[in-house]
């Protein structure tokens, strides 16, 4: 259900020609239909700087990103994402491949290229499940990856996405890259158009058919995105659950590391103190968003981790002056989200977590134990414009100086009882 539901919600925006994540593979069952070939050929004058004939391939990420590294002795493999967007700037529909096909390639600290261990089964020649990408449309798409601790060396793996939901990650399908360490890193990601089949869902033809098309492709060349900066961050100093990136540290924060579950009853929600503290350390004050910036992430007794793709809305509402908070050099700042433990059914209950815009998550089924949570924090715009109502008329004045970048913070313990 969760794969259909990301197809429907896909090809609804896509009638709308604005940016839509994709479908995944479609199920065993799910019928095909067949289509043309199509006739994909890409051209490069420059290997530092690839370019497709028409796709137009971007990492849409904020800048500065920081990636909190796992302490050894965790065993937990860290998830880590990097959004892709791929435009199309021709005169026809482009089907493209929103997994699998996208292959990582970083440049280390020193300048070097990483060494890069390919999948030993990698298969040229399968089938492969995409979108089509219409005239002029935006898609986008998350590459994901590991980070995690293996004898001794810090691994940074990019799996299927088919392994995305085990525990284990099996390392013969994946990228990787097993000689990181703290510090700065540069990373693109290069699309190979695969010799194979591409299935993908043709809005034309699929709401009546409910059928995928499916065209035959012949790999000829690459395209690429540009390169993108990212650092990955030992804790700061003493404090292990703060990491700083240029000079702004920030810490999962929790100030009691005891939660209680709320008594027998499922209508009484407790609240909770999980936060995050800004602390700026540069020699320029500035306000930090905390309008639908961060997503949280959430390690259970079993070290499987759960994480929150998106929240429920009952309501929501635009960013606020209250949104946006000032930290001066050498000062700090703490932010707590709305936050609360609700009992579900006998024995199991949620940890409830809500953004400023209205909506709502949930993790859940939880029991006593212990945990640990981290907060992804990500912030694209460095101005915003908030109105003010005032005794003859309506101000508009810019916020400015807000901090952009994206920083994973480091997951902090906590223990949950009953009371």
């Amino acid at each position: 259900m969760k794969h259909f539901s990301r197809f429907l919600l896909a090809l609804a925006l896509a009638f709308l020609l604005v940016v839509t994540s994709g479908s995944r593979a479609p199920t065993e069952n799910e019928p095909l239909g067949i289509g043309r070939v199509a006739n994909m050929t890409f051209r490069s004058n420059d290997r530092s700087r690839i370019r497709s004939d028409g796709l137009e391939l971007k990492i849409a990420e904020p800048q500065p990103i920081g990636i909190s590294i796992p302490d050894n002795r965790s065993g937990i493999a860290v998830p880590v994402s990097f959004s892709v967007s791929v435009t199309n700037n021709t005169t026809a529909p482009i089907p493209f491949i929103l997994y699998d096909a996208l292959i990582p390639e970083i440049i280390g600290p020193d300048g070097q290229k990483l060494h890069r261990t390919a999948p030993i089964n990698k298969l040229d020649g399968g089938e492969y499940s995409g979108n089509l990408v219409g005239v002029t449309e935006q898609i986008s798409t998350s590459v994901e990856a590991r980070l995690f601790w293996q004898n001794n060396l810090l691994q940074l793996t990019f799996p299927p996405d088919s392994e995305l939901e085990k525990q284990q990650i099996n390392l013969d399908r994946s990228w990787s890259f097993d000689t990181v360490e703290p510090g700065r890193y540069q990373i693109r990601f290069i699309y190979e158009n695969p010799t194979g089949t591409i299935s993908y869902a043709d809005p034309l033809t699929f709401l009546q058919t409910r059928q995928r098309t499916k065209i035959e492709v012949t790999g000829t060349s690459n395209s690429a995105t540009e390169f993108a900066t990212f650092s990955l961050l030992q804790p700061a100093g003493d404090r292990k659950n703060a990491v700083q990136l240029d000079g702004i540290s920030l810490e999962t924060f929790i100030p009691e590391p005891v939660l209680t579950v709320p008594k027998n009853s499922r209508n009484v929600r407790n609240p909770v103190q999980i936060g995050m503290r800004v602390t700026n350390n540069t020699l320029a004050p500035f306000y930090f968003s905390f309008y639908e910036s961060f997503t949280p992430d959430l390690v259970m007794p079993d070290g499987q981790i759960q994480q929150q793709k998106g929240y429920n809305y009952d309501w929501a509402r635009g960013p606020k002056e209250s949104d946006f908070l000032l930290v001066a050099p050498g000062k700090s700042v703490t932010f707590f989200p709305e936050i609360a433990l609700s009992l579900t059914q006998r024995g199991t209950f949620s940890l409830l977590v809500t953004n400023t815009s209205g909506g709502w998550g949930g993790f859940d089924p939880l029991k006593p134990g212990k945990y640990q949570i981290r907060f992804k924090y990500a912030n694209t715009i460095d101005t915003v414009h908030r109105t003010t109502p005032t005794e003859k008329s309506i101000e508009n004045r810019p916020i400015e100086k807000v901090w952009t970048g994206r920083v994973d913070t480091p997951f902090v313990e906590f223990r949950i009882s009953q009371p």
